[in-house]
């Protein structure tokens, strides 16, 4: 690919992955309110229902190896039409539950089929030694974007535009709809770049030289509950918060991850994988035990927005919430490590699969936690799993670093 390509590839993609953060944004992002406010579900339940949301990244390393001829991005197109399929079918067809819990399954299925081939593509359109950079760039467009659709989902509920209580509901339409942008410039992107990514062995893929990244991503799969499931919960549940609210937040995280992004994908390209890693280890440990610390002293009492505690939540909530922006370290770990540039993206999909099921695991574990125990233990708990990330950053080799 001639380098003028290469950079219509890489605008395209800044696109692609804007039209992709503003849809998930309006959909996926707000379907914490939709549970609570359509299916009035408890904190259980709320936990339950990250399996069906969640198993479908299981299947991702099978659908990598079954479809890899086809290339990253022509994969990347079938993802967002599954993406699709869901939005349309929750924005405008008013499912009951267990119709709702079909079309989530393919909501998701989607939206975690693109994971790997996102990272994947990136690293495809990296300059020569700014991989990091790169990630970083692409990250940071990708959550300036999503900072514009809370900023979307904050006025549309406070407004009264959005809402749940409506037969359309009018945020998942339009995340349909960018949606199907988002298709129509993968197909652009795929009849521009050569396909020499398509995947000639189709068998899974499991090395035991990868073991520091599968390593990453399992705790990647418990703490990510905290930034989906639990941190969202807690605004929800205990402070009595709509969408409107859980959206400045929102706002607040990417703003922050808007400036963090690039720095970290710089830091990943000077310091290298081990002492990012060490750093992820430390924010995740930190932040996330002072959010069980508040969010356990919230659960004693009512507090409302005056309340001193209930604005230390929420910075907290921000803290907590911004962990992600370290989840280009995991996948430039893989590349650096990788014995062949074409296993990359297979094993970026065993890895995403490792990660949920992990994620299956925790959530109904951490729902019980949280309905007998106490909200704080779920915070400890996603803590502890940051020695994951302290073993692998023993286990990767200096010369990787």
């Amino acid at each position: 690919m001639t380098e003028q390509n290469r950079q219509r590839a890489a605008y395209l993609f800044i696109a692609v992955l804007a039209l992709t953060a503003l849809a998930n944004g309006l959909g996926s992002n707000i379907f914490s309110n939709y549970f609570n406010e359509v299916f009035h579900i408890d904190e259980v339940q709320r936990g339950f229902i990250e399996i069906p949301r969640e198993s479908p990244g299981i299947l991702c390393m099978v659908l990598v190896a079954a479809l890899g001829f086809l290339g990253n991005l022509w994969m990347a197109v079938a993802s967002q039409v599954l993406v699709l399929a869901g939005l349309v079918v929750m924005g405008w067809m008013s499912p009951d539950y267990g119709t709702m819990l079909v079309f989530l399954f393919i909501n998701s299925l989607g939206m975690h089929f693109f994971m790997p081939l996102n990272d994947a593509i990136s690293m495809d359109l990296a300059e020569k030694g700014k991989v990091g950079e790169t990630l970083g760039k692409f990250k940071g467009a990708a959550t300036l974007f999503s900072m514009a659709a809370a900023v979307m989902v904050f006025f549309g509920f406070r407004t009264g535009l959005f809402s749940f209580g409506k037969k359309t509901i009018l945020p998942f339409v339009l995340a349909a709809e960018l949606t199907a942008g988002a298709v129509v410039l993968l197909v652009c992107m795929a009849r521009l770049m050569p396909q020499r990514d398509a995947v000639k062995n189709h068998k899974l893929l499991f090395r035991k030289r990868y073991a520091p990244y599968y390593m990453v991503t399992l705790a990647y799969g418990c703490q990510k509950r905290i930034k989906i499931v639990f941190a969202p919960w807690v605004i929800i549940n205990l402070l009595g918060q709509g969408a409107d609210t859980v959206a400045l937040l929102t706002i607040a995280v990417h703003l922050a991850g808007v400036w963090a992004a690039p720095i970290i994908g710089k830091m990943l390209d000077r310091f290298g994988v081990r002492a990012m890693l060490w750093a992820e280890a430390v924010y995740i440990a930190v932040s996330f035990s002072v959010m069980g610390l508040l969010a356990g002293l919230l659960a004693r009492g009512s507090f409302g927005l005056r309340d001193p505690l209930t604005w230390l939540v929420f910075g907290a909530y921000v803290l907590c919430v911004l962990f992600e922006q370290f989840n280009m370290v995991h996948a430039y770990m893989m590349r650096s490590i990788a014995l062949d540039p074409g296993e990359v993206t297979r094993t970026l999909s065993v890895g995403l699969s490792v990660d949920h099921i992990m994620a299956i695991i925790a959530s109904p574990v951490m729902g019980l936690i949280w309905k007998v125990w106490g909200v704080q233990y779920v915070f400890y708990l996603a803590a502890l799993s940051a020695l994951f990330q302290v073993a692998a950053a023993a286990m990767t080799e200096r010369k990787n670093a």
